[in-house]
């Protein structure tokens, strides 16, 4: 694992080359108008679903477009001549990916602190960030390895969010009902937009964000190990 932070500071430096770490500022600020036209009360009912929009969905559709970016330079075959492991590549795209999460996190925090005095519990954000990137990371590889071109892994993008995200947009509008919230539980989504409002409106639920936490971390662990490394792998070889 010697060369991960070289190898961070390459993905780092690619997206933004590609641009992706300022189409992610960019949502980020659009957030910030968002909360100068809100109420208090308005912007911290929406923070907890735009910080979850942010760390899963634009999550996948950057690192989707980042993977086919790399494919079309030919990068991890670059990579694959040099002194690294393929476990250090992946560890290295992952951490680049959470910055991402955790950038929009803070700047999202920072703008309702400053604009209506909201605070959160920040640690405990900094966890259902961390947890929802990882497992959202682990779902847009597996997409972008699944798919030939940037267009595709939009296909398949949305053939994820109708069922997995789309019932918790609805539910934290209240249009679906609370009595589904522990069947909503099993979408990974739900899970971390769960968690993250946890933080946000430092309402607890103990047994939801134990159980929360410990699905995310073995779904993780499941889909990286099963199906997101064997795919990396196969993809690098054949280029």
């Amino acid at each position: 694992m010697r060369y991960i932070g070289k190898l961070f500071k390459g993905e780092m430096q690619r997206m933004i080359k590609y641009k992706l770490f300022h189409a992610s500022l960019a949502t980020a600020f659009i957030w910030i108008a968002l909360f100068l036209l809100l109420s208090k009360e308005e912007a911290a009912k929406i923070a907890p679903l735009l910080i979850f929009v942010d760390v899963s969905l634009m999550s996948i559709i950057l690192i989707g477009a980042s993977h086919h970016f790399e494919k079309q330079e030919g990068t991890i075959k670059t990579m694959m001549i040099m002194p690294v492991s393929l476990t250090e590549i992946l560890l290295a795209k992952f951490f680049s990916s959470l910055v991402l999460g955790i950038e929009s996190a803070a700047i999202t925090s920072a703008a309702l602190y400053f604009i209506h005095g909201i605070k959160f519990n920040y640690p405990a954000l900094f966890i259902a960030v961390v947890l929802s990137g990882v497992v959202h990371s682990a779902i847009a590889f597996l997409l972008a390895l699944n798919s030939k071109e940037f267009t595709s892994t939009l296909g398949l993008l949305m053939a994820y969010v109708i069922p997995f995200q789309l019932p918790t947009m609805l539910f934290a509008f209240d249009i679906i009902d609370d009595k589904f919230d522990w069947l909503l539980m099993l979408s990974p989504s739900h899970t971390a937009s769960s968690l993250i409002s946890f933080a946000v409106r430092n309402e607890y639920d103990a047994r939801k964000m134990i159980i929360g936490c410990i699905y995310l971390v073995i779904l993780s662990a499941v889909l990286l190990r099963f199906f997101v490394f064997p795919r990396f792998k196969n993809n690098a070889v054949r280029g």
